[in-house]
């Protein structure tokens, strides 16, 4: 049987996002994004290591783990505390055009798989997330309090933001290179 395009469970409440985004700002660290090369990325994006927020979003590891256990079946290195990441804002006009998530530069690791949690605090018109392998598919599911988990090298984009803003959580899951 073929993996799933994509899993996704609603896991947090409101409370618990406006929560885990305070967390998010008060521990904020400078770090260097890198958008695909061939992508338009308008986002705001800014960097927090996972030991400052990790309790608050252990639900969202668990689907992480569990979900690559029942369905995609990657070597993953574990998870540190060290681990830096994404926290991407998107507002009216502001998109991510097509593209895969990838490590050029590394010899010994590649990405694996792409976790999103919608930290949106409000709903927002547009900035739907579309994967495409053979068809295009919009991800309706992908709202506030979500998570979403698909592998790295499916084709992926957030069309625009019409009204509102959209936040997410991403975390890239790395593991050996792909042979």
């Amino acid at each position: 049987m073929r993996e799933p395009l994509y899993t996704i469970g609603n896991l947090f409440d409101k409370d618990q996002i406006k929560k885990l985004n305070a967390a998010i700002n008060q521990n904020l660290i400078q770090a260097k994004d890198k958008p695909d090369g061939g992508a338009i990325k308008s986002s705001q994006v800014k960097f927090v290591h996972l030991r400052t927020i990790q309790n608050l979003i252990l639900p969202f590891l668990d689907f992480i783990f569990t979900a690559n256990t029942n369905y995609y079946g990657f070597d993953l290195f574990q998870l540190t505390g060290s681990k830096v990441l994404n926290y991407n804002t998107y507002n009216i006009n502001e998109e991510y055009t097509w593209h895969i998530d990838a490590t050029m530069e590394s010899p010994a690791k590649d990405i694996k798989l792409t976790c999103l949690l919608n930290c949106s605090e409000e709903s927002y018109e547009g900035g739907d997330l579309c994967l495409f392998r053979e068809k295009e598919t919009t991800i309706k599911e992908f709202k506030p309090g979500s998570v979403i988990v698909f592998p790295s090298f499916i084709n992926h984009k957030v069309e625009k933001i019409i009204s509102g803003s959209r936040a997410t959580l991403a975390i890239w899951m790395n593991g050996p290179k792909f042979r």
